[in-house]
């Protein structure tokens, strides 16, 4: 049976489905494809793993650097709506990482997807095993805020404020990443005045 706040999540999610590419917060999420991919070594040879993948913000402009693209999502509402873009190399998937992955993966990309999960050192577990020996690991989230950048955090699934990027650089170094860097690339202005960091985490399997 699902717990009270997977239930509101999923709901959320299938709700906000409809409008997530308008929301404020989104439009201005489009920029950063342009911010992270010249940080990857990308080819037209890898497959992809873009965790948290929701409607496709950057798994339809990283399809266009590499082979393949696997979107992955638990929200069939927001892949449904990445697979009527229909772009031929991204592939949906929807499930819990949790559950095993049977494909393996040149790189790892994430956005604003693991404030949701609750545990961070198992899921760079997840991914550190899924990545081919040197695949490329790519974490985008924020910084450890007060709660306000969601509002009903419970609602939407949210289970970490933001995070402390020293202390995932250092979950990731436990996990086996290796080449770790982290650094600010991207503040999100929000309606209610404030504006949020967000981070970009690199790493090697």
């Amino acid at each position: 049976m699902l717990e009270k706040p997977q239930i509101l999540a999923d709901t959320h999610f299938t709700y906000a489905a409809e409008r997530f590419e308008q929301s404020p917060i989104s439009l201005q999420l489009t920029a950063l494809a342009d911010k992270v991919f010249p940080s990857l070594a990308l080819d037209k040879h890898q497959h992809w793993l873009d965790f948290g993948a929701g409607t496709g913000a950057l798994s339809v402009p990283l399809a266009a650097h590499v082979k393949q693209v696997t979107a992955l999502d638990t929200s069939a509402a927001m892949l449904a709506k990445l697979t009527a873009k229909n772009v031929e190399n991204i592939t949906t998937l929807e499930q819990d990482v949790f559950y095993g992955l049977s494909d393996t993966y040149a790189g790892v990309i994430s956005s604003m997807a693991l404030h949701h999960v609750a545990d961070i050192p198992q899921l760079l577990s997840c991914m550190h095993q899924c990545l081919e020996d040197g695949g490329q690991l790519a974490l985008i989230d924020l910084y450890s805020e007060d709660g306000s950048f969601h509002g009903d955090n419970q609602a939407k699934g949210v289970v970490h404020l933001g995070f402390d990027p020293q202390q995932l650089l250092e979950e990731a170094a436990k996990t086996g990443f290796k080449h770790l860097s982290c650094r600010e690339i991207f503040n999100i202005e929000h309606k209610n005045g404030n504006s949020y960091p967000v981070f970009l985490l690199l790493g090697r399997a």
